[in-house]
C-alpha cells in the first residue's frame, strides 16, 4: 500500500479496520479471558451457513376477528349467569362479521352436532369403531379382573353401610354398567366404596321414625344402643336407596347448572385430613369381625375404642388368629404386587383367592363353625336385582337431603380425582360436567334396582389400568361378571367368614390414612399440616358428618380469608433502573424518598376493599418517622374487577389522603377497572392526570409534581399570596421544571437471572475510560462477564448512560455472594466518583495493576504508529501525483540520496568512473518505473 502511486478510501479504510484487529489483539492479550464469551456445550463444530429464517406472521384481520368472536362465545358460554346476557347481546348486533360468525355457528349446529352431542353425551360410541381385537382383549382382561376383584368388596362395603351384602352386589352390577355408556374416563371402576358406605350408615342411623321402627325407640325416645339397620332392615334399605335416588337428582341438576366447580373450593389438606379419618374410623368398625365378639357400632372412633377395651376379654382367639393371618396374607400379596412384572396380577386376586379359600376352610372344618363360633355370611339370595321405584318415599326427601348432600360432595370429588389422573396418565381429556352427569344418572338409574348411592373406587380403577383396560367396554364386562355371580354363583358365598371380608376391607383402607402426606405438609407449609390435623382430628372426634362439615367449613374459611385478605405487595426500586419488584423478593432494592408504591394482590370488592384501606393507612403512618409519605402510588395489574362497594372504598381513600396532602397515584389499570371507574366518574374525581401506563411514569410524574409543589409555595411566600389548596389538582407548572432522572447509582440483583448476578449502572452521562475501571474492578473479584449490555437513553452525547453486566464469581462457579456484592459495589462507586471527578486513578489494585499499565501503554503506542502511517500515506500520495504530473520525471522530486545512487549505477553501467548525462538519465528513467 505504501508503494502505490494512488491509494483509494476503500484501501484506507481497509488499513485502519486491519489496525482495529491488531488493537483488539492488543486489547485481548492485556485482559486476558475476563470477557469471557457465551459458553458452549460439546466439541467445537465448523461453522455453518445461517439456517433459513422464518417471519413472523398474523391472521388476516377477518380471520382474527372470526376468532375473537369464537373465544368470546365460549367465555360466555363458561359463565353460566351472563351466557343469556351475552345471546341477547349477540341477537342485537347488526355488523356484518357478527352475523357471519352467528351464522357459521348456526351451520355447525345444524350440520353435525346431533351426531356430536350423541357422542359427547355416551362417549363409548365415538370409540366403538376405534376399537380392535387387541383393545378387545385387554379391556376383556381388565373386566374380569376387576369384577373378580369387586364380588368380596361389594359384599364388604354394605356391611359397612348397615346393608344385606346382596345390596352391595346389586349396587356393583347396575351403576357400573349405565356408567360405562355415559362416563368420559376409560379406566374408572364405578361402585360402592368405603367411604360413601360409611357416609351412608353415619347419616342414616336413627332416621327412621318411631312409626316406621318401633323396636329402636323406648318411651318415646331413640335408644342409641339399639340399631335400626338390624331391627328394621327392610324400612333402612328403602331410605338408602331413596339416598341414592336424591344423589343421582343433586348430581344431575348440579350438571344442568355448572356447579362441578364447587369441588374445588375443598382444599387438599382438609380432604386428605377428612379421608384419613374416615378410614380409621371404617378400619375400627371391621375389627368386631377380627376379635369375634359384638361391639356397639359408633361414628365416634372414641366410643368404639372404649367399647373394645371394655370387652376386651370375650375375644375369640381362633378367629383372631384367623383374621390377622388373613389380613397379613392380602397385605403380602400387596407388597409382592408393587414389584411389578407377572406378581402385578396376585394383588387383584387377593380378595377373591382369600374368600375361595376361607370358604373352603369354614365349610371343611366343622369344628370352626360349631367350637370356636367363627361367624360366616350365611344364606344370600340369588337372581335379579328387584326395581324399587315404588318403594320411594318422597316424604322422607328432607330427610335424607343431608346425607344425600354429603354423599354427593365426596362422592365426586373421590370420582373426579381418579379420573382426571387416569385420563393423564393416558393422553385424554374428560369433562367434569359431563362425569357428574354420567355419576347422577348412574346413581338414579341405580336407584330404580334397588342400589345404594356409588361413586368411583380408588383400588379398582389402580386394578383396571394396571391391567390394561383402554376404554369403557371393560366396565360393561365387570357389570356382566357381577350379573352373572347374581344369578348363579351366590350360593357359593354361604361359607364366607366375616373375617375375611373384615380383613378385605381393612386392608383396603389402610393405603387410605395417608400420614406420609401429613408430614409432608409439615416439610411445606406449617399452616397445611394444621388444616390437615384439624380436619383429621375433627372427624375421629365429632363424627363422619360433622367431621365433612368441619372439612367444608374450613376449606370456606380459607378461600374468604385469603379473598378478604388480598396480598399487597411492596415494590421498590432496583438502584441503576427502572425496575419496581416485591421488596421480599428482592434484597437489593431502594426506597423512593416520600413515594409509597404497593401492588393490589387481587380484584376489589365489597369483602376486601375496607381490608385494603386500612393496610394503606397502617403502611402510611408506619412510614411517617422514616419516610414521610406524600406519594401513593398504587400498581393496579392483579385488579381485574371492581364492584361498587370498591368504588366508593376508591373515592374514601383518595379522599382521606388527599385530606392529609397525600396524592395517589394509579399505575397500569386494566382496561376493564378503567372502564368501570370511568362510568362512574371516578377517573373524573381522581383526575384523568393520576394514572399513568407504568410504575415508572408515576413515580416520575410524582416527583415532578412535587418539584412544582415546592416551587408553587416558593412562589406563594415571596408574594404573600393566599394559600393555595393543590391537593385536589395538579398545581401551577414551574416555567422552568427541572428533569427528574436517575442518578449515578449501582445497583444487583440475583433474582432477575437464574444463573448469573445481574449488575445495573446508571450513568448521569457517559464517563470516558470508565469501563476500564468496571473491568479492573471485576478482575480484581475474580468475576467473568457473561453479557454486557450498554445503553444510551437518548440520542444526544451526555445522555445517561445505562450498564448491564451478567457477572458469575470465578471462586465458586455460581452467582455473588452477599459479601461480593458489597465489596464490589463499593469498588464501582469509587469508579464513578473518581471519574467523575475528572480523577485519573482509580482503586488501587484495579486501575494501577500492571495489566491495565501494559494495556494503556500499548493503546498509546498503536495510536503514534497509526499516525506515523498516516502522515507518511498522505506524503507518498503527495509525491506520486506530482510524478504524473511532469510525465514521468521523478528527479525533481528524488531526494539527494536517491540521486547519488542512481549516479553510481549509471557508471557502473557504463563502465566509467563518472556517469553521461543519457547514463543518468537512463538510471532515473528506470527507477521512476519502479517507483510508480
Amino acid at each position: 500500500v505504501l508503494c502505490s502511486a494512488a491509494i483509494s478510501i476503500p484501501a484506507f479504510s481497509c488499513v485502519l479496520r486491519t489496525m482495529a484487529a491488531g488493537m483488539h489483539a492488543a486489547a485481548s492479550g492485556q485482559l486476558g479471558t475476563l470477557f469471557a464469551p457465551p459458553s458452549t456445550e460439546g466439541p467445537s463444530t465448523v461453522p455453518q451457513s445461517a439456517p433459513p429464517s422464518v417471519e413472523i406472521v398474523v391472521l388476516s384481520e377477518e380471520q382474527s376477528q372470526e376468532a375473537k368472536a369464537i373465544l368470546q362465545e365460549r367465555s360466555r358460554a363458561s359463565r353460566p349467569s351472563v351466557a343469556k346476557y351475552g345471546e341477547m347481546l349477540h341477537c342485537s348486533e347488526n355488523t356484518a362479521d357478527g352475523s357471519r360468525v352467528n351464522r357459521r355457528l348456526a351451520r355447525e349446529m345444524q350440520s353435525g352436532s346431533f351426531v356430536k352431542r350423541i357422542t359427547d353425551g355416551m362417549p363409548i360410541l365415538g370409540l366403538i369403531p376405534t376399537m380392535s381385537w387387541i383393545t378387545l382383549r385387554a379391556d376383556l382382561i381388565a373386566g374380569l379382573t376387576v369384577g373378580v376383584m369387586v364380588i368380596p368388596q361389594s359384599m364388604s362395603y354394605a356391611s359397612i353401610a348397615g346393608l344385606p351384602y346382596i345390596y352391595g352386589m346389586y349396587a356393583a352390577c347396575v351403576p357400573t354398567f349405565v356408567y360405562a355408556f355415559l362416563g368420559q374416563s376409560r379406566q374408572l371402576a364405578v361402585g360402592p366404596v368405603a367411604m360413601v358406605s360409611l357416609l351412608i350408615e353415619a347419616g342414616l342411623t336413627g332416621m327412621l321414625s318411631e312409626e316406621e321402627c318401633p323396636a329402636s325407640y323406648k318411651n318415646g325416645k331413640l335408644d342409641s344402643s339399639v340399631h335400626q339397620y338390624e331391627e328394621c332392615p327392610e324400612q333402612y334399605v328403602r331410605l338408602a336407596i331413596l339416598t341414592a335416588a336424591v344423589v343421582g337428582v343433586l348430581q344431575i341438576v348440579g350438571r344442568l347448572l355448572k356447579m362441578g366447580f364447587l369441588v374445588s373450593f375443598l382444599g387438599h389438606p382438609v380432604t386428605s385430613g377428612f379421608t384419613s379419618g374416615a378410614a380409621i374410623i371404617i378400619g375400627t368398625s371391621q375389627l368386631k369381625y377380627i376379635l369375634g365378639f359384638s361391639i356397639a357400632k359408633s361414628e365416634f372412633f372414641y366410643i368404639t375404642v372404649w367399647n373394645i377395651i371394655k370387652d376386651i376379654h370375650q375375644t375369640k382367639w381362633m378367629t383372631v388368629l384367623l383374621g390377622l393371618s388373613w389380613l397379613a396374607f392380602l397385605m403380602t400379596l400387596k407388597r409382592l404386587a408393587r414389584r411389578g412384572g407377572k406378581l402385578a396380577m396376585i394383588s387383584p386376586l387377593g380378595p377373591l383367592i382369600s374368600c375361595v379359600a376361607g370358604s373352603l376352610l369354614v365349610f371343611a372344618c366343622a369344628p370352626l363353625r360349631d367350637d370356636f363360633h367363627v361367624k360366616y355370611v350365611g344364606e344370600i339370595p340369588s337372581g335379579l336385582f328387584p326395581m324399587s321405584v315404588h318403594h320411594w318415599d318422597l316424604g322422607s326427601v328432607f330427610k335424607v337431603m343431608p346425607t344425600a348432600l354429603s354423599v354427593c360432595l365426596i362422592g365426586y370429588m373421590e370420582s373426579i380425582a381418579i379420573g382426571k389422573n387416569l385420563a393423564a396418565k393416558h393422553g385424554h381429556e374428560i369433562e367434569a360436567g359431563q362425569e357428574l352427569f354420567a355419576l347422577g344418572v348412574s346413581n338414579l338409574v341405580g336407584a330404580m334396582f334397588s342400589c345404594y348411592p356409588v361413586t368411583g373406587s380408588f383400588s379398582r380403577s389402580a386394578v383396571a389400568n394396571a391391567t390394561g383396560g383402554l376404554t369403557q367396554v371393560a366396565g360393561i364386562i365387570t357389570s356382566i361378571v357381577m350379573l352373572c355371580t347374581l344369578m348363579f354363583l351366590t350360593p357359593l358365598f354361604k361359607f364366607l367368614p366375616h373375617f375375611v371380608l373384615a380383613a378385605i376391607v381393612i386392608s383396603s383402607v389402610i393405603p387410605l390414612v395417608a400420614y406420609s402426606e401429613a408430614m409432608k405438609l409439615w416439610r411445606i407449609k406449617k399452616a397445611d399440616f394444621f388444616l390437615w390435623i384439624v380436619a383429621f382430628l375433627g372427624t375421629l372426634i365429632l363424627g363422619v358428618l360433622m367431621g365433612i362439615a368441619l372439612a367444608v367449613v374450613l376449606s370456606l374459611m380459607i378461600v374468604i380469608y385469603e379473598s378478604v385478605r388480598p396480598q399487597i405487595t411492596i415494590l421498590w426500586r432496583i438502584p441503576g433502573t427502572t425496575i419496581y419488584r416485591n421488596m421480599k423478593q428482592e434484597s437489593s432494592g431502594g426506597f423512593i424518598p416520600n413515594v409509597f408504591i404497593a401492588r393490589i394482590g387481587s380484584s376489589m370488592y365489597f369483602a376486601n376493599a375496607s381490608f385494603i384501606k386500612d393496610m394503606l393507612l397502617a403502611y402510611v403512618e408506619d412510614l411517617q418517622e422514616i419516610n414521610a409519605t406524600e406519594y401513593i402510588v398504587l400498581e393496579m395489574t392483579p385488579v381485574v374487577s371492581v364492584d361498587s362497594t370498591a368504588i366508593h372504598v376508591i373515592q374514601d381513600i383518595v379522599h382521606d389522603f388527599r385530606s392529609r396532602g397525600i396524592q395517589i397515584a394509579f399505575a397500569m389499570v386494566g382496561n376493564r377497572v378503567e372502564k368501570v371507574l370511568r362510568k362512574a366518574k371516578v377517573s373524573e374525581f381522581i383526575g384523568e392526570q393520576w394514572f399513568f401506563p407504568t410504575v415508572n411514569q408515576a413515580v416520575v410524574a410524582c416527583l415532578q409534581h412535587q418539584q412544582d409543589k415546592k416551587y408553587n409555595l416558593k412562589r406563594e411566600a415571596t408574594n404573600n399570596a393566599s394559600e393555595h389548596n393543590s391537593d385536589s389538582s395538579m398545581t401551577e407548572e414551574n416555567p422552568n421544571p427541572q428533569i427528574v432522572h436517575l442518578g449515578f447509582e449501582v445497583g444487583f440483583s440475583n433474582d432477575l437471572h437464574h444463573t448469573c448476578t445481574t449488575i445495573f449502572i446508571n450513568l448521569v452521562k457517559d464517563l470516558p475510560m470508565i469501563m476500564s475501571g468496571f473491568a479492573a474492578c471485576f478482575e480484581k473479584n475474580n468475576l467473568v462477564v457473561r453479557r454486557a449490555q450498554i445503553e444510551v437513553l437518548g440520542e444526544g452525547e451526555d445522555d445517561p448512560v445505562r450498564h448491564t453486566y451478567l457477572l458469575r464469581s470465578s471462586r465458586h462457579a455460581g452467582k455473588l455472594l452477599d459479601w461480593e456484592l458489597a465489596s464490589l459495589r463499593e469498588e464501582l462507586q469509587e469508579v464513578i466518583r473518581l471519574h467523575k471527578n475528572g480523577q485519573v486513578s482509580v482503586p488501587a489494585q484495579g486501575m494501577d495493576g500492571p495489566r491495565i499499565r501494559a494495556l494503556e501503554v500499548a493503546l498509546a503506542r498503536e495510536k503514534d504508529y497509526n499516525l506515523r502511517i498516516q502522515e507518511r500515506l498522505e506524503a507518498q500520495t503527495l509525491r506520486m501525483s506530482s510524478i504524473r504530473d511532469h510525465k514521468g520525471d521523478c528527479r525533481p522530486f528524488m531526494e539527494g540520496g536517491d540521486l547519488a545512487q542512481a549516479s553510481g549505477t549509471a557508471g557502473a553501467r557504463a563502465g566509467n568512473d563518472v556517469a553521461t548525462q543519457d547514463d543518468l538519465n537512463l538510471v532515473v528513467e528506470d527507477h521512476c518505473k519502479i517507483t510508480v
